[in-house]
């Protein structure tokens, strides 16, 4: 019984799957196709930066002019443009192309806990989570120019909207995979895409006809936003500014319960897939 082989520990685990999937990704290279889409996606990469940078200055001066202008509750509109980048990119982009299906990890012999953190650390990975990232960390050091007082609010918002973000990203992620593993889904899917982009053309139009009728409207809207993360985060912040510290205090348990709840469902759906569904 002395001889009994131990389970590696957690850490092991997660370090043996990032060895193979990178002895996997060498391999893979060997061959000439593989090279070739390896370059384009350095390219795309390339070029997908310039378009971050560009995002990441304007975050930057967003941030700086709201709280240096006595407008920190405009905060919110930031923290909506990156909660809805990071969560509708990857719906767009998720029909289309051979993605990775992350239950194939299932084939190695991990523990739940290890698959559930190498699912988060894959949604950290992903293009609009880098991206929405490098936005945060604008918005942040923006904000510490204007107010240097509310950098420990940034700091800790942050981390809590990424924590909620990748935490609901890898939830639908994790739906989307069983979706679209039929073919019907795929192609219905593909029809919803191709009606939303005929749709945005006629965005335009819509705007300049009805956009002041509209107004009134949308600000009846805003208070109804007020309990979902981007106005919680938006809300913290603004209270950082006026040195509230109960509104900071209730906007990070806002935005934190959010990621508790996520998280809770992220690791039932990960237990359904680690069971065998």
């Amino acid at each position: 019984m002395a001889d009994v082989i131990q389970s590696p520990g957690l850490t092991r685990q997660i370090r043996l799957v990032a060895g193979l999937r990178w002895r996997i990704l060498q391999n893979n290279l060997r061959k000439k196709n593989n090279r070739m889409d390896l370059i384009g996606m350095i390219a795309a990469g390339l070029i997908g930066s310039v378009l971050v940078i560009g995002v990441s200055i304007a975050m930057f001066s967003g941030s700086y002019l709201f709280l240096s202008s006595q407008r920190a509750g405009w905060m919110a509109l930031l923290f909506w443009l990156v909660f809805l980048w990071w969560q509708v990119f990857p719906v767009f982009v998720a029909g289309f192309g051979a993605s990775f299906e992350f239950r194939k990890l299932l084939r190695f012999p991990l523990s739940l806990s290890a698959f559930y953190i190498i699912g988060l650390a894959y949604g950290l990975a992903d293009v609009s989570a880098l991206a929405s990232l490098c936005w945060l960390l604008a918005m942040t050091l923006g904000a510490a120019r204007a107010v240097p007082g509310v950098l420990p609010a940034m700091l800790l918002l942050c981390a809590l909207f990424v924590l909620m973000n990748v935490t609901l990203e890898r939830l639908i992620g994790s739906w989307l995979e069983r979706l679209l593993s039929r073919r019907r889904s795929r192609e219905i899917f593909l029809a919803i895409f191709v009606l939303l982009m005929v749709s945005v053309q006629f965005l335009t139009p819509l705007i300049k006809r009805y956009g002041s009728a509209a107004k009134p409207w949308a600000e009846r809207l805003l208070p109804y936003l007020a309990p979902f993360p981007g106005s919680l985060a938006g809300r913290a912040i603004a209270g950082a500014v006026a040195h509230q510290t109960g509104e900071v205090l209730l906007g990070a348990a806002g935005v934190g319960l959010y990621a508790v709840i996520f998280g809770s469902l992220l690791w039932l759906r990960f237990a359904s897939q680690y069971a065998g569904e």
